[in-house]
């Protein structure tokens, strides 16, 4: 294994912990949820779960040399409709 790999494998191997903490986060929302066949999250949760994966896709797509960096986010997300 060359020594940019090692590299790469550390910087992965730190930052899983931020997965770890919002897998448990997702097992206690299932856990609380039992004997129910819906989940429910707060917006502001679900949007710092998704801020949480999208800063740990770029931070492992910059250091391994993938795509270039994912343009500024837009002001305003946009509002997510449900159909029924």
């Amino acid at each position: 294994m060359d020594k940019s790999d090692t590299g790469t494998n550390k910087f992965v191997h730190r930052h899983l912990s931020q997965l770890k903490v919002l897998s448990r986060l997702l097992e206690h929302e299932l856990d609380a949820s039992k004997g129910s066949a819906e989940v429910t999250l707060d917006r502001e949760l679900f949007e710092n779960l998704l801020d949480t994966v999208e800063i740990f896709v770029e931070d492992v797509e910059r250091e391994h040399g993938g795509r270039a960096v994912v343009a500024a986010k837009p002001a305003e997300k946009p509002a997510v409709t449900r159909l029924n």
